[in-house]
């Protein structure tokens, strides 16, 4: 067992889940902040570009062939909500901010059985935040119809993956 790596790639997805916390939909001082649309869409876009590009690794470097699935599922989804949100056939991935470049950082450090653990780790906290953008947007009275509909789906999506992933990092252990 690799324990520096896995203390390091704890580290970085720690970075992530205080990035990505509910702070992504909370204003300074905990207020609430409703996500509007521009808001909503580069949240989206961003967790989604994370959610695949790790995905695009967990396919190459994953052992386990449930982390392998569902990272091809990941992959379809995110492709196809990207291409959904900007309307376009085949959306560049949106640039990544340092937190979510140190969490793909994090996981191309990672190999072997820590490898899939992390991966799955990391997608648990950004599917969390996912979740919390979908949410915020929906909670904002002031939105599009259109917009509004992704959003309903997505978020069934996202809290169907989130089952499947703790049932994956259950068998992981």
């Amino acid at each position: 067992m690799d324990r520096r790596g896995i203390l390091l790639g704890t580290a970085g997805l720690a970075a992530l889940s205080l990035s990505l916390s509910p702070g992504m939909v909370l204003a300074q001082g905990g207020t609430a902040h409703w996500l509007s649309g521009s808001e909503y869409i580069a949240k989206t876009l961003m967790g989604g570009t994370l959610a695949k590009q790790t995905s695009q690794l967990a396919l190459e470097r994953g052992q386990h062939p449930k982390v392998k699935q569902f990272a091809g599922f990941e992959i379809a989804e995110q492709t196809a909500l990207a291409q959904v949100l900007t309307n376009t056939a085949d959306p560049p991935p949106v640039p990544l901010d340092a937190d979510h470049q140190a969490v793909l950082r994090t996981l191309q450090a990672q190999t072997g059985p820590g490898f899939d653990r992390a991966y799955i780790l990391s997608q648990l906290q950004v599917h969390q935040a996912l979740l919390l953008a979908q949410q915020g947007y929906l909670d904002n009275t002031n939105r599009s119809t259109d917009t509004q509909n992704i959003a309903v789906l997505a978020r069934m999506s996202i809290q169907q993956h989130l089952v499947m992933l703790q049932e994956i990092q259950q068998m992981l252990g």
